[in-house]
């Protein structure tokens, strides 16, 4: 599948989802606090959605079905922004503005 393609899917699904079920990050902040009060350990949003991909490739795993793989991606995709936006001044540091040479982490 071309990445093209994949990306123009991806993106037309999470717009149906979202219209469906509300914002992404605030549902997986939703799931992880109720998780974290039945299992009395902290599961952070992104956390969630890595556990819902590995579902979805569970899943996948046991019976072809297309849409589980497109689910784990996004799962995947999302998790991804969730956790970077959780450590931004990380990530920020990897990456130096222009004309600062040193990075310190």
């Amino acid at each position: 599948m071309q990445i093209e393609k994949l990306s123009k899917e991806l993106k037309a699904i999470r717009k149906l989802k979202q219209d469906e079920y509300g914002p992404f990050n605030k549902k997986m902040q939703s799931i992880a606090d109720i998780w974290s009060v039945l299992i009395g350990k902290r599961i952070r949003p992104h956390q969630v959605a890595l556990m819902y991909a590995a579902a979805k490739i569970v899943r996948a795993n046991n019976e072809y079905k297309y849409d589980s793989y497109i689910d784990a991606i996004n799962y995947l995709v999302q998790a991804d922004e969730i956790h970077r936006e959780d450590v931004s001044d990380l990530v920020d540091s990897y990456f130096p503005t222009k004309g600062k040479t040193d990075v310190s982490v």
